[in-house]
């Protein structure tokens, strides 16, 4: 066989391979698994919700924050397993739908997080800034839902998709607003008791991880773009 013929009968060869692999249906079950951990996200911000301003129900909310977390851990395990066997993505797809699960396992985590935080505490109160992020990481959450369950129909829901992400990126800003607001209150004002210190160290910590868990959303919500972008998962 003459070269231009090999290289015409091997490129042959190839396009044919790319043409299956392209129109090679991808696997559905990466869909219920975001629903799942979607779910379990919102189900997180509803407790620390449920928090309030009852200090009592520290110990319980706490307790079912660490298994929702280690239920939320599971669940991404099962999408790397199944990342692992899926054949029918790119190396790109497979990091988006990686980064995608670790970042709304990681809004679950902030929050867990924030209320363990909150056990350390001498007080026997909810802090104040609890109270002012919780009602937004929650509705963050639900258009975070919302938003997965677009995955399925890309192309009917779209723009609702779209309107959730907007959301999500407006309930952030107003994240920051409050975190700076607390941020310079509690740099500013003058500690009359030393012991005071460690309880103002304590709650610029939770402070700080209650906005990152609004970052979190916020990273969330930007991967939806990107899948939007490309027309799915």
């Amino acid at each position: 066989m003459k070269k231009g013929a090999a290289l015409k009968a091997k490129a042959l060869v190839l396009n044919s391979v790319v043409h299956k692999m392209t129109f090679l249906p991808h696997e559905k079950k990466f869909f219920y698994l975001f629903e799942e951990l979607a779910e379990k996200a919102v189900e997180a911000a509803k407790l620390l919700v449920g928090l309030g301003t009852d200090f009592s129900m520290l110990p319980q909310i706490s307790a079912q924050l660490g298994e929702l977390e280690d239920e939320a851990d599971s669940v991404v395990h099962q999408i790397i397993q199944g990342l692992f066997f899926d054949h029918t993505r790119v190396t790109e797809e497979k990091g988006d739908i990686r980064y995608f699960a670790h970042n709304l396992d990681n809004v679950i985590d902030g929050i867990e997080k924030a209320v363990v935080r909150l056990t350390f505490t001498q007080k026997q109160t909810i802090p104040e800034p609890v109270s002012d992020f919780s009602p937004i990481i929650l509705e963050a959450t639900h258009e975070i839902r919302t938003a997965v369950h677009c995955l399925r129909d890309m192309k009917c829901e779209e723009p609702t998709l779209e309107m959730c992400c907007v959301k999500t990126n407006e309930l952030e800003n107003e994240a920051d607003k409050i975190n700076r607001e607390w941020l310079r209150t509690l740099m500013t004002s003058p500690v009359k008791n030393p012991n005071e210190l460690l309880e103002r160290m304590l709650l610029r910590e939770i402070v700080d991880i209650l906005e990152d868990t609004m970052d979190q959303c916020e990273d969330v919500a930007n991967i939806l773009e990107t899948f939007r972008l490309k027309g799915g998962i």
